[in-house]
């Protein structure tokens, strides 16, 4: 493999055997993800991108992104009220692509290929006034020239977002 690190090899060749690293559902994450102003989702999409602390049309690969997805698939415009969901599941995995979500394999990896640290939150309504309706967040860091990183932290993810979302953490 021409110009992969070994470090590199070696924590890719661990995160793709090792597959999702994972919190158990029925613990608590310590995570919360505050919906502070109505989230705009397009027509016929289940969710909304944010990158740059906006909501964007279409995310840059090049740049960390977060995606908002709800459960309902609408055919006009909506949007997703404000309200407070607990973060009941995180899972992170290695992605070749961030889009066809293909994961990462070290075979055949050189330094022009980028690698994308994924991180999934399950979100569940933390206050009985709270729209089911919201699924998860994903977000995706990307790296590339072999150097890698871990995922987005949530005051990265804060950043990403921006003041649509608010991202609290209320445990270690």
């Amino acid at each position: 493999m021409t110009g992969v690190p070994g470090a590199l090899m070696s924590a890719l060749l661990g995160a793709v055997l090792g597959g999702c690293v994972s919190l158990p559902a029925s613990k608590d994450t310590g995570l919360r993800v505050v919906v502070a102003l109505p989230v705009p989702l397009p027509a016929g999409s289940a969710h909304s991108i944010f990158q740059q602390g906006r909501v964007v049309r279409a995310a840059s690969l090049f740049e960390p992104f977060c995606e908002l997805e709800v459960s309902t698939l609408a055919p006009e415009p909506s949007q997703l009220p404000a309200g407070r969901y607990r973060v009941t599941r995180v899972a992170h995995r290695l992605l070749q692509d961030p889009i066809t979500r293909i994961p990462a394999v070290p075979l055949g990896l050189d330094c022009t290929d980028g690698v994308f640290q994924e991180s999934i939150w399950r979100l569940m309504p933390a206050d009985a006034g709270t729209d089911p309706d919201a699924r998860q967040l994903r977000c995706i860091a990307p790296y590339f020239d072999c150097r890698f990183g871990p995922p987005l932290a949530a005051s990265q993810i804060q950043l990403v977002v921006g003041h649509h979302l608010a991202i609290e953490v209320t445990g270690p």
